[in-house]
């Protein structure tokens, strides 16, 4: 799925109920990870739900999972990101506007807002 794609479905959402069953569906494409992968995967601290996240810029990989099917949801959109933007287009990117596009972000709590900005701030550590 492209990036393109994920804008249009969400612009067909008239509330957000529709959003919420869409982050819901998108969490079942999320690339699934054992309990072996859990264990060597970075913890991602701030969030209310349980997030692990990897991202390599070269070459270029990316490994995430979340214990919450919403926050599941949230890093599939953020992978799509990662996987189809180049780097310099990731250096100028953030997660927390394009997540107000999406109009996601104002039904999400401050704690998973909070894991939403550490996510940020450890890809542009690994930019």
């Amino acid at each position: 799925m492209k990036l393109a794609e994920i804008y249009q479905k969400f612009e067909n959402c008239k509330s957000w109920e529709e959003r919420y069953r869409l982050l819901i569906q998108f969490s079942r494409q999320l690339q699934k990870t054992t309990e072996q992968e859990l264990v060597n995967l970075p913890e991602i601290e701030g969030c209310e739900s349980r997030l692990w996240f990897q991202f390599q810029a070269e070459p270029r990989k990316v490994v995430a999972y979340s214990d919450a099917r919403l926050m599941q949801g949230i890093l599939f959109i953020v992978t799509v990101v990662l996987t189809e933007k180049t780097t310099e287009e990731l250096k100028g990117f953030d997660l927390k506007t394009m997540f107000d596009e999406l109009k996601i972000s104002q039904n999400l709590t401050s704690t998973r807002l909070n894991g939403l900005g550490q996510l940020q701030k450890y890809i542009m550590m690994n930019l």
